[in-house]
């Protein structure tokens, strides 16, 4: 049977996450971390689920220039933000501590991205 969360519990276990996420965090990190907006959406637009491989139900996703890209030129670029999917994250747990480990690896891999990171370093790290 699939676990119920509502959105506004779902609203508040991310916002416990990312602020352990990014209490862990070195402060010169973190405070580059803390301009990154998290908001939730139920599901990935058909376009969002195009920009991946198609290999697995995306559970989040991260728009905006990594930190290694930024340059200049490229500074009126869009706010940073991550998205995380309610309902495929949801589905993809069967209690509510996978589901806030689940929110908490996605916040991770995504903020990787942010930072830089490549899938192929997102995953020798653990970070899917």
């Amino acid at each position: 049977m699939r676990m119920r969360v509502t959105r506004n519990r779902f609203e508040r276990l991310v916002r416990d996450v990312t602020a352990g996420v990014l209490n862990s965090m070195p402060a010169e990190l973190r405070a580059r971390a803390e301009q990154v907006t998290v908001v939730v959406a139920d599901r990935p637009t058909h376009l969002q689920r195009d920009l991946t491989d198609g290999d697995e139900e995306l559970v989040g996703l991260y728009e905006g220039v990594s930190l290694v890209e930024r340059h200049v030129d490229n500074m009126e670029a869009v706010a940073d933000r991550i998205i995380l999917f309610r309902e495929p994250l949801i589905e993809s747990s069967e209690t509510l501590a996978e589901l806030k480990a689940e929110i908490r690896v996605t916040l991770l891999h995504e903020l990787g991205h942010y930072f830089g990171f490549e899938e192929d370093d997102l995953e020798k790290r653990g970070l899917r």
